[in-house]
């Protein structure tokens, strides 16, 4: 049983499967010529770009980038568009692809890192303070995690984003637990950049990462990588247009097939059935593991509020011991420890402890799953006890 979709979605639709498996067959790169497999392949790259356009609500679909991860969408950002002496404000709730970045640039750059606390038992931002920091500082850029991957909930996007934009910051969403079976449409939120993975909410495969760009804030990121794009080439410098200009290389085309094969299974699905299904998942799982004896649980009783995630601890037994018992004794496969999130772990008083254990059920996950979940759980503590 498969509770680990926060970390990577399992299984996928067979049609990811049959997408990158043709697509091998094939053997053609994008934009390196005129034949007949080349030409295919840019127009898969263009016909992913469209749906990703259509499902994340971005302006166009040429601001769509593809990328190697969520994390490689984030630095993008954040390495091209930090300058020296700026200030950004992030939030404890962030993940180490935003918090390990911000350090590189305090100490190489002397960029000035603001990191916003959250309520432990809401798991929402500290508005007063976010607010705070806004008026005091001359913040360039604020992240925005839009769920926590350690704790579920969603923040209010649209609203902290306006007050950000209030104090002329920019904003960039890491949507990496939304994307794909949540609410996560860019213009309605407003954000001027979005980050996403291509293997969670969307279940394409991995190493597929999606960064979408609102109309004009291309111009004011710096690409990472420099070299071919098959476009200009008499020319020795990089060229300006998005997509291009952050997409040197080939790109992963058999990860794009599969990820174009996902985007457009969500949408077959439709976003909000997916988000129904995973929401009445994670109820069950929050009614169920609420009644156990000695589980704290560190994911708000919010469910049509959360992004799909359960977040726990047992007293008087290490996470990582719970995890494997569940996979050893129950088959039951899920994520104990940090989740790459120290600082949210520190917040909720879990960091010397190792953090938690974590269930995150799918789209393909059933409540049969979820009751079996919480009766091995129920036995471990009991068995603890």
């Amino acid at each position: 049983m498969y509770l680990d979709n926060a970390a990577t979605s399992f299984p996928r639709p067979d049609c990811v499967h049959t997408a990158v498996a043709e697509w091998m067959r094939s053997d053609a790169c994008a934009g390196r010529g005129s034949h007949a497999g080349s030409m295919a392949a840019s127009s898969l790259l263009q016909q992913c770009r469209t749906q990703v356009a259509r499902l994340l609500d971005v302006p166009s679909p040429s601001q769509v980038v593809f990328t190697s991860n969520c994390t490689d969408s984030l630095n993008t950002v954040l390495l091209g568009l930090l300058k020296p002496g700026e200030h950004v404000l992030a939030t404890m709730l962030d993940h180490n692809s935003v918090l390990r970045p911000l350090e590189f640039l305090r100490q190489q750059r002397n960029v000035h890192p603001h990191i916003v606390p959250f309520d432990p038992v809401s798991s929402l931002l500290d508005a007063d303070a976010f607010q705070k920091v806004l008026r005091d500082f001359p913040i360039r850029l604020t992240i925005l995690n839009h769920a926590s991957n350690v704790t579920g909930r969603v923040q209010d996007v649209q609203l902290l984003t306006s007050i950000a934009h209030k104090y002329g910051s920019l904003v960039l969403l890491d949507a990496a637990q939304t994307a794909g079976h949540h609410d996560c449409h860019m213009n309605f939120l407003g954000v001027d950049f979005l980050a996403t993975a291509g293997h969670k909410g969307i279940p394409g495969p991995l190493g597929t990462g999606l960064l979408c760009f609102r109309t004009g804030a291309d111009s004011q990121v710096l690409p990472l990588k420099f070299g071919g794009t098959g476009t200009a080439s008499e020319s020795l410098q990089q060229p300006e247009s998005t997509p291009e200009k952050f997409e040197s290389g080939n790109l992963n085309v058999p990860g794009i097939a599969g990820l174009n094969a996902a985007v457009n299974w969500v949408q077959s699905e439709t976003p909000a059935r997916i988000q129904q299904h995973i929401s009445g998942l994670t109820e069950l799982l929050l009614n169920g593991l609420s009644t156990v004896p000695g589980l704290r649980l560190l994911t708000p009783m919010t469910p049509r509020h959360l992004c799909g995630l359960v977040s726990f601890t047992i007293a008087g037994i290490d996470c990582r011991e719970v995890a494997t018992i569940l996979d050893q004794s129950f088959d039951i496969q899920c994520r104990a420890g940090l989740h790459c999130a120290p600082l949210a772990h520190q917040g909720l008083g879990t960091l010397q402890a190792g953090g938690a254990v974590r269930f995150s059920p799918g789209p393909f996950n059933t409540t049969a799953d979820i009751q079996n979940a919480i009766e091995a759980v129920s036995a471990i503590a009991s068995e603890v006890r």
